[in-house]
């Protein structure tokens, strides 16, 4: 394995790892962005999967764990991240697609666990609807985050092919 396979991903970790506790509010996270955005980082397929699950780890070191709904939220992260290898790596629109559908899919499952471990009675239907206000923030900080990591991955496309040119 190319140590530029491994420092790419870890610079991402330490970012995402900072952002997630020390700056960002509740459910304004990198998280999702990270788990779709990974292809372009990084062909390596380990990565792609284990760097979101990790971040993940260890952001819930520090804020602290939260029961059987943590299956749910790592399940669902690593489907996401394992969908995501599918994306057409390069297009805006394809990246954006992944980060919608990666909160409708973080939606329906999450929230489907959250439903079957509490224990105050409310219905399925109740769970989904209280938790919109939450997924949409989720929904807002992926769709930006998306963007600044896509932005960052062109401008530096955008130079190399420049330097090869020349």
């Amino acid at each position: 394995m190319k140590t530029n396979q491994v420092i790419k991903p870890l610079i991402f970790v330490l970012a995402c790892v900072i952002a997630a506790r020390f700056i960002l509010p509740a459910n304004w996270t990198p998280i999702l962005a990270l788990a779709v955005f990974m292809p372009y980082v990084t062909s390596n397929k380990s990565i792609q999967v284990l760097m979101p699950i990790g971040i993940l780890l260890l952001t819930d070191i520090f804020l602290g764990f939260y029961g059987q709904t943590m299956f749910f939220v790592y399940s669902t992260l690593i489907l996401i991240a394992l969908i995501s290898r599918y994306q057409s790596t390069g297009s805006l629109l394809s990246l954006m697609k992944y980060s919608v559908g990666s909160v409708l899919i973080w939606h329906v499952v999450v929230n489907f666990g959250v439903y079957l471990n509490g224990h105050d009675g409310s219905s399925l239907a109740q769970t989904y609807l209280l938790a919109i206000p939450f997924d949409l923030r989720l929904l807002a900080s992926t769709a930006f985050f998306s963007l600044i990591f896509y932005s960052a991955w062109a401008t530096k496309e955008y130079f190399r092919s420049s330097i090869e040119k020349a």
